[in-house]
Formats: C-alpha cells, sequence, structure tokens
C-alpha cells in the first residue's frame, strides 16, 4: 500500500472557510474504534485521520509549489463544493493537479450549498474540472439531502475503508448510551433534588441550581446531535419548570421556531414572559420582540418598550439598550425623542454591543440627536471594525477611500476591504475586485503574497518575490520607454475607474 502523508487534503473557496474547518475538525476528531476497522487498506495502525486544509489565501498569486506538494501527499482529495468553489480558480487548479496524478477516482465532493451539473449557472457548485466529460463518476455526498453528519461519516467511512451503515449504526448506539448515561443523571438529579427539598423546605432555593445539571445535559445532547431532539426538549422542560430560567428561553424559542416540536407561539410567549418575571433580561427582551411581531399575542408597543427598557436599565443589558435607543428614534411605544436614542446608542456601544456601535456611528454622520461630527463617525466605526464586525470593516473601508472623517488612504482602504472580503462580505469581495483592477491600495498582488510568504519563512516565496519585483521593473522600464504619437502621450488603454455609491465602478 503507497504510504501518504495525508489521508486527504481539503480544498475550498475561502468563502466556505466555515465549512473547511467543521471537516477537518470533524474528521481529525474522529476516532474509529478497533471493532469496525476491516478491509485491506483500512486504518489499523491508528485511530485518528491526518487532513491537510490549505490555509493561505491565493487570491492574486499562482499555485505554489509548497501547495502542490501537499496534493502529492494527500490520499483523496477533498472539494467542498459550492457556487463560490464552482468559480474559483484555485480550487479548480487543485482539482486538475489531482487528476494530473492519476487519482481522479479519488476525489470527494462535498455539496455544501448549489446543485452539481446544474442548468442554472448561478446554481452550478462543481468546478469546470469537475464537470468535464472525462471525469469520473464521482462518489459525494450532499448535505442538502442527507444532512451534515450524514455526510461526514460517509466522507469518514471513504477515508478509512469502512461500510458506511456500520459507522451509521456504531454512531447510533453511541448516542443510546449518550442518552442513558444523561437520564441517569437527570433521575440522580432529580431524586437528590427532591429528597433535599422534603428534607428541608428551607434550603429549596439553594438546591433548585441543581435543574442546570439537567440544563447540562440538555446542552450536552444537543451539541452530540446537533440538532433539537424530542428528548433534549425533555430536559429543557423539566429544567424550565424548575425554575431555570436560561432553560425557560431556550424552551420558548424552540417552541417558537419549532424546533424538536410543533410550533407554538402562545406557549414560547409564556415560556418567554416567566423568564422575564424572573429576572432574565434575556427573557424581557424575547417578550418584547413578541409584542413588538405580535408573536403569541396581541401586538402592543408600549409593553415592547416597557419590557426593553426594564432589561436595558434594570438588568443593564446591551440588546435591551439598543432597543430602547430604537424605540425613542421611531417614537414606537414611547414618545419619539432623537436626544434619548443617541444616549442609549451611546450606552450600548460602551457597553461594547456592535449594533450600538454602529447605530452611534450612524447618530453622528446625520445628526441624530446631536450635531454631526464625521471625525466620531470616523472614530467610532473604526472601534466597530476593530471587532472584525463586516459592516464595520467595510464603511471603515469607504471612509478611508473617500477621506471621510479622515485622510484619504488608498492603502488602508483596500486592507479593510479585504478583511471584510475574507470573512465573507459580499461588497468587500467586489470592491477588493475593483482596487486590484485599478491599483487601488494595492500594486501588485502577486508581489504583496510573495512578500507576506517570504516573511512567513517561506525560502521558494524569497525568489518569487525577487523575480517578480525584477518583472515590474523590466515593465516599468518599457512603459517609461514608449513612444508618443503626434507629440501627445497615449492615454492608457486601462482607465482607472472610480466605485460609485453602491460599491460598483463607472468609466
Amino acid at each position: 500500500m503507497e504510504a501518504y502523508l495525508y489521508d486527504a487534503f481539503i480544498s475550498y473557496s475561502h468563502r466556505d472557510l466555515k465549512w473547511g474547518k467543521w471537516l477537518q475538525r470533524k474528521l481529525e476528531g474522529f476516532h474509529c474504534p478497533r471493532d469496525v476497522r476491516e478491509g485491506p487498506d483500512s486504518r489499523k495502525d491508528r485511530g485518528s485521520l491526518r487532513i491537510f486544509r490549505d490555509q493561505t489565501d491565493l487570491a492574486g498569486a499562482k499555485l505554489q509549489e509548497s501547495l502542490n506538494r501537499e496534493l502529492e501527499q494527500s490520499r483523496y482529495l477533498i472539494v467542498i463544493c459550492s457556487p463560490s468553489s464552482a468559480a474559483s480558480r484555485w480550487v479548480d487548479a487543485e482539482i486538475r493537479h489531482f487528476c494530473a496524478l492519476g487519482r481522479e477516482n479519488r476525489i470527494l465532493p462535498f455539496i455544501v450549498a448549489g446543485e452539481p451539473n446544474s442548468d442554472q449557472p448561478e446554481l452550478e457548485c462543481f468546478p469546470p474540472a469537475l464537470r468535464e466529460e472525462n471525469t469520473v463518476e464521482l462518489l459525494g455526498v450532499n448535505i442538502q439531502e442527507i444532512g451534515k453528519n450524514k455526510a461526514f461519516l460517509k466522507t469518514a467511512s471513504v477515508l478509512l475503508d469502512i461500510r458506511f451503515n456500520r459507522l451509521v449504526d456504531r454512531e447510533k448506539q453511541r448516542k443510546r448510551r449518550t442518552s442513558l448515561t444523561i437520564g441517569a443523571i437527570s433521575a440522580v438529579v432529580a431524586g437528590v433534588t427532591g429528597f433535599l427539598i422534603w428534607n428541608n423546605a428551607e434550603i429549596k432555593k439553594e438546591n433548585s441550581d441543581l435543574t442546570f445539571d439537567i440544563y447540562g445535559a440538555a446542552m450536552l445532547s444537543l451539541q452530540l446531535n446537533d440538532t433539537m431532539q424530542p428528548e433534549e426538549l425533555a430536559f429543557l422542560q423539566a429544567s424550565a419548570e424548575e425554575g431555570n430560567t436560561q432553560a425557560m428561553v431556550l424552551l420558548g424559542d424552540c417552541l417558537k421556531n419549532g424546533w424538536g416540536t410543533a410550533e407554538d407561539p402562545e406557549a414560547a410567549f409564556g415560556w418567554f414572559r416567566k423568564a422575564a418575571e424572573a429576572d432574565n433580561s434575556t427573557g424581557m427582551i424575547a417578550v418584547a420582540n413578541c409584542y413588538a411581531s405580535g408573536i403569541g399575542t396581541e401586538p402592543d408597543p408600549e409593553q415592547c418598550f416597557r419590557w426593553n427598557m426594564q432589561a436595558a436599565d434594570l438588568k443593564e443589558d446591551s440588546a435591551g439598550m439598543v432597543n430602547v435607543a430604537s424605540c425613542y428614534q421611531e417614537g414606537f411605544g414611547t414618545e419619539q425623542d432623537t436626544d434619548l436614542a443617541f444616549q442609549w446608542y451611546g450606552k450600548a456601544a460602551k457597553a461594547g454591543n456592535e449594533l450600538g456601535l454602529f447605530q452611534l456611528a450612524l447618530c453622528y454622520l446625520t445628526g441624530t440627536g446631536t450635531e454631526p461630527d464625521n471625525e466620531k463617525a470616523f472614530a467610532t466605526m473604526k472601534t466597530l471594525a476593530e471587532k472584525y464586525n463586516p459592516d464595520g470593516m467595510y464603511n471603515l473601508a469607504l471612509m478611508y477611500q473617500a477621506g471621510f472623517g479622515t485622510e484619504e488612504d488608498p492603502e488602508l482602504a483596500y486592507t479593510w476591504y479585504r478583511r471584510a472580503a475574507d470573512i465573507g462580505d459580499a461588497r468587500s469581495m467586489r470592491m477588493v475586485g475593483w482596487c486590484i483592477e485599478n491599483r487601488y491600495g494595492i500594486d501588485d498582488p502577486a508581489l504583496d503574497w510573495y512578500m507576506r510568504a517570504a516573511a512567513a519563512g517561506d525560502e521558494g516565496a524569497k525568489e518569487d518575490a525577487a523575480r517578480r519585483q525584477e518583472q515590474n521593473s523590466e515593465a516599468a522600464g518599457k512603459d517609461s520607454a514608449a513612444p508618443e504619437q503626434d507629440g501627445e502621450p497615449q492615454e492608457s488603454k486601462n482607465k482607472t475607474s472610480e466605485p460609485d455609491s453602491e460599491g460598483g465602478s463607472r468609466e
């Protein structure tokens, strides 16, 4: 059997970063018991998988030789398939390199969005290399059809050369054992609580904290299953009935949204109300939202404002502060008062609430409840951006680009667009494209990434950076020596365009 450094290489678009991280974590954390290992190619030597996930960003740079080496040392190639990966030339390049190694029958598509071989281009999730006619039939998985947990197990079964049904059966047995263990814990907790209450009524309140063990059992089971199951709901119900306000709020959410049970808005409102009356600020805000939207009760703007104010003023809940500010700004359930709206947004921002920071910046921009102040708007938006909030990063980049509240700084504008794009903000992705196309804030994306790689210790990247610098120097020399026609300098074919207010560009 040929030896490989990795069991699989995960290829993905960086817009699907969360899926790449999730799948790597699940696969590396999966330990296959000895009793289900079988087959001549199974992992008998160890119980865990070795997974390589590209953690670099290749935009603007060619596929690096080091990445090719990792592909060559991988038994399988897992492709996170979505419309984003279908449009990624880097994912496509990785697939083609893997096929060139003669391993096209070891490509595992892991579909997270879109459709394979779709008639609608915007839904296509396979990169071109997977759609070509000469590609062998692919044994992939689709989380939209079988769920992410079964899709993970099916992928693990291929990598471990174990029958999928055996892993599924084994997982069911594990869950049953977990449920029995949790049930036993719950029974003991309930029994101990009952005995103590019967033995001494004065310590009833102290021992009601044991209900958090029941709540914790529900949370443990929920984490293991990824979805709300009837048994978790039963745990929540038991904990809520014993006075655990956190369980009351979560139970209310389940009943409102139909998680693990039928939707019941009236029952949801009832549990939110119980939590609120027991001094839980999250319950107060949930009650306020129900009154605002008429969920499980009649709409009542005054009650909405009252419960938000109680959460904000008595419990100092920053989400309640933002809601109170919004009520004052819109005159919802109270008299309109933009000065008070500004004050409450400021309190929420001081408490670190991201929506409060954003709204406070808008107040400074528009002069809502205060004098317009572009510099304060910029400083507030910068605070929000430094929390890696995508709205904050995008708007801070706009401010740097327009010189709004600060000096124009193309490099910082590009930097913040780039940071927001890296975490999936579509507006910023478009602006990164515009910046690169027009060399705004970034002279040479390829050189930039080579130099980053060199600074991180990649020796090969140093040579690439030097080569790229030499190419740029030669190109600059040719441009400076370009002849003029009719005594006038030639107009550039690639005119620099400026972004419009929508984030696009115009000539």
